[in-house]
């Protein structure tokens, strides 16, 4: 059977994305904060997305993004919106954009810098979205679309501690290699 062999997880990239994908939106209802106009500081789910993009590349990864972003819009609670336009464009657009961070996964320090430029990108739409659909000021806007940037430090300061970018390679290793007998290797 498939499930008793010891090499099942190795080098599956379709799984491998399933479980991308499961976990982020695991960790996106895992709410610490959360605004009162929708917006909410999640536990590392948008690391969790940008993981497709670093196992796989940027165009994986941007192909994940959406999809986990079309996955959220569709589970969102209908009964909360007003504008749905600007939902569509802040969950599919702006999630669909932590697959940038993908481009840069080959670069030394691939995974923070990629992270980097995701939520970059998503802080940028969101400011984007709340500015021109709800006719917010800039200035409210960049302010509002801030708790983004309160999970983006918590991230950061996650991803560097040694051990956790160690098991993060470690995912990306299994992730992308066949398998290897001698585990001693890595």
């Amino acid at each position: 059977m498939m499930w008793e062999q010891e090499h099942f997880l190795w080098n599956r990239k379709w799984l491998w994305i399933l479980m991308i994908l499961g976990m982020g939106l695991l960790l996106s209802y895992l709410q610490p904060l959360q605004l009162s106009e929708g917006g909410e500081v999640t536990f590392l789910s948008m690391l969790a997305v940008c993981m497709a993009g670093y196992f796989f590349g940027g165009w994986t990864g941007l192909l994940t993004a959406l999809v986990f972003g079309c996955i959220k819009f569709l589970l969102r609670n209908v009964n909360d919106s007003d504008n749905v336009v600007a939902e569509l464009f802040d969950y599919i657009l702006g999630y669909g954009l932590l697959g940038f961070g993908g481009f840069l996964s080959h670069k030394k320090g691939g995974l923070q810098m990629g992270y980097l430029l995701a939520v970059a990108l998503r802080y940028i739409e969101s400011t984007w979205n709340c500015s021109y659909f709800y006719d917010e000021t800039i200035r409210y806007s960049l302010v509002y679309s801030s708790y983004i940037c309160v999970e983006m430090l918590v991230t950061l300061l996650i991803l560097f501690i040694p051990q956790v970018r160690e098991a993060i390679e470690h995912l990306k290793h299994v992730a992308t290699h066949a398998y290897e007998e001698d585990l001693d290797t890595f």
